[in-house]
């Protein structure tokens, strides 16, 4: 196995271990500091990707050579950007700002907006690139074309959602008066209470 790739997995394999420990022996700072190891051994594939382009987390050299070039760039570019966004989490949490954050983000969710949709645009980028070279109209048709078409809706989903992180950002109030009440649905609350319930510290009774 490449040194790299073996970096970049043992950092994600111990930082989920330590936050599991962490969780059961109850020790915050520990989970905090797993949580941070998986979002570096993230970045570090990307930041890996971007400078080589080539896919990071290959086991050898020459695995993954057909998605070389701007594939490997734009996961690079995905794998940065959420690495960056779980290295951001564990600071936070550490911090005690987690809470303040979230508050901030209901009120003002341009970057949410913005970051999520650049990943869900890069996965369906991901998802119309034809790097197999397999050919033949079965495979066209049961494989390729809705891959193209799965690819295509993410791409244009993506890039609404950065649109709309974009608005937020430059016009928030009109933002506010057309997104108000759809935006009051989603509560980014429950994801605290989902993070919290399944991957947070436990306290001791």
């Amino acid at each position: 196995m490449r040194l790299l790739t073996f970096l970049e997995y043992c950092a994600i394999v111990v930082g989920i271990i330590g936050m599991a420990a962490a969780k059961l022996f109850v020790i915050p700072k520990g989970f905090y500091l797993g949580l941070f190891l998986v979002g570096a051994g993230v970045a570090l594939g990307g930041l890996e990707s971007l400078v080589t382009r080539r896919m990071s987390f290959r086991s050898s050299s020459e695995a993954g050579e057909d998605y070389a070039g701007a594939p490997a760039v734009i996961w690079g570019c995905m794998a940065l950007l959420v690495g960056a966004a779980v290295i951001g989490s564990a600071y936070l949490m550490d911090a005690g700002l987690w809470r303040t954050t979230l508050n901030d983000l209901t009120r003002r969710p341009a970057p949410v907006l913005a970051g999520s949709g650049l990943v869900v645009a890069g996965a369906g980028a991901l998802l119309m690139f034809n790097r197999s070279g397999r050919r033949g109209i079965w495979w066209t048709l049961l494989v390729r074309i809705p891959k193209t078409l799965v690819g295509l809706v993410l791409v244009v989903v993506g890039f609404v959602g950065v649109g709309l992180g974009v608005w937020d950002w430059l016009d928030p109030k009109a933002f506010d008066r057309i997104a108000r009440g759809m935006w009051e649905r989603f509560d980014l609350r429950v994801f605290e209470r989902f993070w919290n319930g399944m991957f947070g510290p436990r306290t001791r009774r």
